[in-house]
């Protein structure tokens, strides 16, 4: 009989992405497969023979259970209940807050990313020679990769608001690549987009992406991203488009990164302090990455390319 194994990710969409890496892997050794995440089954025509469901079944009847921790109640209840199957990924791991280790659980090595950690574990504990950071995905028929090459997507928003550079600088950014002669295309999800619309009389486009399969066609055929710590940059890295990255935090970032394709990051200056009573690189490190530091390391992506 065949081994059955679910995957439950966390919540956001790029760490459902990434997971798929232990999906693939698992389903390669011969266990046949469940992802668990809400939003995931929108992809399933990108990952043919996968099993992607919205709702987390009874758990039981798996041999093995890989979930990514995300030190919610139900992590403890499954470490109870499910531990002789159970192998749990931790992104961060700290002896003190969490749970001791068993055998089939993985603390994450930070200075390396999730794709690479997530490659590593699976590979170990399936006793693989080499780890492999393939998730299945595969472009619908009729998409040409890459096709409308000066193209620039355009991500300005995340599912976190801390997360995320000024609006102001993406549409001044938009602006100056556009008198380079590139084409910015700006997208953001269905409940952003009436907030948004506005930068139509910019003289800007928007995308109507209304399902995740809709963005993926649109990040599959662009030329390049930009944009937040966010779902689109792992979705661009994934597809093989080059990624550039806005972000908060050096450190955080080492081991978020899109970690599929080397694509640029551009972090505040490292010097910002972060203390206590003064969480100045935390609060105001959109105001210390300008549109020009982000111009040049699009300037040094788009010639790598």
């Amino acid at each position: 009989m065949m081994k059955t194994a679910a995957v439950l990710p966390a919540l956001g969409i790029g760490d459902a992405l990434l997971m798929m890496i232990a999906s693939h892997q698992l389903k390669g050794a011969g266990y046949q497969v469940t992802t668990f995440h809400p939003a995931l089954p929108e992809l399933s025509s990108w990952f043919p023979g996968h099993e992607l469901r919205p709702c987390i079944q009874e758990l039981t009847p798996f041999d093995l259970i890989v979930v990514e921790n995300d030190n919610s109640p139900k992590i403890k209840q499954w470490i109870e209940t499910l531990r002789p199957r159970l192998s749990i990924f931790y992104p961060t791991y700290l002896s003190s807050k969490h749970s001791p280790l068993s055998i089939r659980d993985f603390a994450f090595d930070p200075n390396q990313s999730m794709a690479d950690n997530i490659a590593e574990a699976v590979a170990s504990l399936l006793d693989l020679p080499v780890p492999f950071k393939e998730n299945g995905i595969v472009p619908l028929p009729g998409l040409v990769h890459r096709h409308k090459k000066e193209q620039i997507l355009i991500h300005p928003t995340s599912r976190v608001p801390a997360k995320n550079w000024k609006a102001e600088k993406f549409i001044k950014l938009a602006r100056r690549l556009k008198s380079k002669g590139f084409q910015p295309l700006f997208c953001v999800g269905p409940a952003e987009l009436s907030e948004w619309k506005k930068i139509e009389g910019k003289g800007f486009e928007i995308a109507e992406a209304p399902t995740l399969s809709d963005l993926a066609k649109i990040v599959y055929e662009s030329g390049y991203v930009i944009g937040n710590d966010s779902l689109v940059g792992h979705l661009g890295s994934n597809l093989c488009v080059p990624t550039l990255t806005i972000a908060n935090e050096e450190k955080r970032m080492r081991l978020w990164r899109p970690g599929w394709q080397k694509g640029q990051l551009v972090l505040p200056p490292p010097y910002l302090p972060n203390w206590k009573f003064f969480r100045l690189r935390e609060q105001k490190w959109q105001n210390f990455i300008s549109v020009n530091r982000v111009l040049a390391a699009f300037d040094q992506l788009y010639s790598s390319f």
